[in-house]
């Protein structure tokens, strides 16, 4: 049931992208460019195997628990994604669109804590702290060692002062980001699904969130698959904040950001700049 979970988040995010840019910047809309026409075959693709993963998974659904915990899910992430990418407008946002967005992560928030008598269990207390810091060294210097090694090939436009600012203020977004990519999605995955499909669902769900910039979508893929196995058998967020802004601040510095990573740009914005460098 996780896989079909994560096929309807992509679902939502291909229909709600081919309506809203069809004839106008839907070959940017995706990490491969794709036709007008295929993109109601990847549609149609995707929904039928939603469907099979549906079908395959639906005992799970037996449990109450994990019934509790799609619905949970279902409340939460597509209703974002049908909002990000229908309604939301790429620029010059206002403050109830924020409000919104805000909303969101309110609502994540108490989810998490209606479950409170869990917290310590789910990485929100200093238990584990020492036994994830350890876990995530190595993988956490070989995030921040590949980006600079692959700056040696591709160039880079680093600049001190916006590394130090980054460094300073992304272990809060980091924290962010883990509350609802790890503390709340992935314990509620691992009731509808295996060790290994929690792991790699975790990972496509917060590939999506940077969908349709590819390179950030790979690596944010990577990184949060290391990021939930490390959380599954060593459960602290503080750690994982640790690692993230480590290793984002090393991948968002060393590679040239316009050039490459199209300066971390994701969601509408990023095809809607996309065609203001294409027009401008």
């Amino acid at each position: 049931m996780a896989w079909c979970f994560l096929l309807v988040n992509l679902l939502v995010i291909l229909l709600a992208s081919r309506l809203r840019f069809a004839g106008r910047g839907l070959e940017y809309a995706s990490p491969i460019c794709l036709s007008p026409q295929a993109w109601w075959w990847v549609i149609g693709a995707c929904a039928a195997l939603a469907a099979i993963a549906a079908a395959v998974g639906r005992r799970r659904l037996r449990d109450r628990r994990a019934r509790r915990a799609l619905l949970e899910l279902a409340v939460v992430f597509p209703p974002f994604f049908a909002f990000e990418w229908g309604m939301l407008p790429p620029l010059q946002r206002r403050w109830f669109d924020w409000a919104i967005m805000a909303g969101f992560v309110l609502l994540i928030a108490l989810l998490v804590l209606a479950e409170r008598r869990s917290l310590a269990e789910r990485g929100l207390t200093g238990r584990n702290f020492v036994p994830a810091a350890r876990a995530l060294a190595v993988p956490t210097a070989i995030m921040v060692a590949a980006p600079i090694a692959a700056a040696f090939v591709v160039g880079t436009d680093f600049e001190p002062g916006r590394m130090a600012r980054q460094a300073l203020t992304y272990p809060a977004y980091a924290l962010l980001q883990l509350l609802a990519f790890q503390v709340f999605l992935v314990w509620r995955l691992r009731r509808l699904s295996g060790w290994a499909a929690t792991v790699a669902v975790s990972a496509g769900m917060f590939a999506l969130m940077h969908w349709p910039n590819g390179i950030v979508m790979a690596a944010c893929a990577a990184g949060a698959a290391v990021w939930t196995v490390v959380y599954l058998r060593r459960p602290n967020v503080y750690a994982l904040a640790l690692s993230m802004a480590l290793a984002v601040t090393s991948f968002a510095n060393a590679l040239p950001r316009e050039r490459v990573l199209k300066n971390l740009r994701t969601g509408p914005i990023y095809i809607e700049r996309m065609l203001e460098r294409e027009h401008g």
